[in-house]
């Protein structure tokens, strides 16, 4: 089976992460922090708006309904 690495998990991975959960491949996503966090927000929480957990969501919640997708926690 072949295997795709994608090393970040900001909002560039996240195209293509949706259509490699539909493919024959394992895929690695490689990232430094365990969460994903979605920037256009981020002047809400400041404003206090929003909460911080409102717009950061753990990378493997995100990913868990794909079977063929692993989460690494590294550089």
């Amino acid at each position: 089976m072949p295997r795709v690495v994608i090393v970040g998990g900001d909002s560039a991975a996240w195209p293509p992460r949706r259509r490699f959960g539909k493919i024959a491949a394992q895929v690695v996503l490689i990232d430094r922090q365990n969460h994903h966090l979605f920037q256009p927000l981020l002047y809400q929480v400041a404003t206090s708006v929003l909460s911080p957990g409102q717009i950061a969501s753990p990378i493997r919640e995100i990913l868990r309904k794909q079977r063929n997708t692993t989460v690494i926690l590294g550089e």
